[in-house]
This record gives structure tokens, C-alpha cells and sequence, in this order.
């Protein structure tokens, strides 16, 4: 009789038409996305809210800086993340930055933040018109990236290492938006 080879030769196709099914399917579905995890201080350093311009989970800013358009552009790039607001400083708001200009050809930096870190004290960007006016004057994402930088250290995060994709290593560099690195530290330390 040959109906059980025949049984068994048909159950072996169906075995194999499903395997190769599954295996198909399961290639061509996309990989698990995995979630970008934040990334470590350089020197030893630590992000922590109390080294920020923030109070009460905002920041308000003034300004006495010829460059409006960088700043209003990381502004609302970091505003994207809605966990601290960035917002101009109001008659019945306390002033938390304040936006200056300097020019000094001999400093490395282009941009500083400075923590004044007393209550009613105000913290400062410093915006070195040398680098945004001369060095950088033809690359627009290199001057946004020096606010976008500063910013991100008045929102208590610290400088990342080179081989690290963010927008707040050590030198200036063409990352003209915080990266999603940069949104899990500022998520890390926000909420």
C-alpha cells in the first residue's frame, strides 16, 4: 500500500513549506529598533540639574546678543523636548540667562556658558564673535551649533566624547540640532 509513503511524503512538504515560510517572514520583517541610550560625561564630569540654568522646570532668558536667528533656532530645538521651557523673561518672571556677545580673537572657545549658580542670580551664554562673525562665517550649522552646544550646558548636560553623536563635544562641530543622544541625556536628567 502506498497511501502512508505518500502520507509521509506529503506531511514532509507541508513541514518544509511551512518552515520556509517562517523563515521568510521572520527575515523579512525589520529588526527591533533599539532605543539610543545616553551617553557619558568626558573627564569625570556628572550631569546634574543643580549645574543648570533651570528653575522651576524653565528657563528665562534675556538678551543683549546681535544673534537673534541661532539663538531662536536652539531655543526651539530644545523646546522640542518639552520637558524644560525655554521662554523670554517677563516682567513678573525671574531671569534665569542671559544671551552676551564678546569678541576675542584669542580664545579657543566660541561659545561659554557660565553658571553663576545663586538664587536671583543670572547665568550667562557667551557667544565669541571671532568664531560665529569670522571662523564659522560661511557655515551656518557649525554657528547653530555653538548655541545649540551652550544651551544644552544651561540645561545641565556635559560635554560628550568625540566618537560619541552629539551636539556637545568639546570642539564645535556641524551637528546644528541636538541629537537623539543628546534627547536621552536630557531625558535622563528631566523625566
Amino acid at each position: 500500500m502506498t497511501t502512508r509513503p505518500l502520507r509521509i511524503l506529503l506531511a514532509l512538504a507541508v513541514a518544509t513549506a511551512t518552515a520556509t515560510a517562517t523563515a521568510t517572514v521572520a527575515h523579512a520583517s525589520p529588526p527591533a529598533l533599539r532605543a539610543v541610550q545616553p551617553a557619558p560625561c568626558v573627564d569625570g564630569a556628572r550631569e546634574t540639574r543643580g549645574f543648570s540654568a533651570v528653575d522651576d522646570s524653565e528657563i528665562r532668558w534675556t538678551e543683549a546678543s546681535r544673534y537673534d536667528s541661532l539663538r531662536l533656532h536652539a531655543i526651539a530645538e530644545w523646546n522640542r523636548f518639552r520637558k524644560i521651557n525655554i521662554a523670554p523673561d517677563t516682567p513678573i518672571t525671574v531671569n534665569d540667562l542671559e544671551f552676551r556677545d564678546y569678541y576675542d580673537k584669542n580664545d579657543q572657545a566660541a561659545g561659554k556658558y557660565e553658571r553663576h549658580g545663586n538664587t536671583a542670580q543670572t547665568d550667562f551664554i557667551l557667544l565669541n564673535r571671532y568664531w560665529v562673525d569670522e571662523v564659522f562665517k560661511d557655515r551656518d550649522d557649525y554657528r547653530k551649533n555653538i548655541v545649540i552646544h551652550e544651551l544644552g550646558h544651561a540645561l545641565g548636560l556635559c560635554h560628550k566624547a568625540d566618537r560619541v553623536n552629539s551636539a556637545l563635544h568639546m570642539a564645535t562641530n556641524s551637528k546644528s540640532v541636538p541629537t537623539a543622544v543628546d534627547k536621552a541625556n536630557y531625558m535622563k536628567l528631566w523625566g
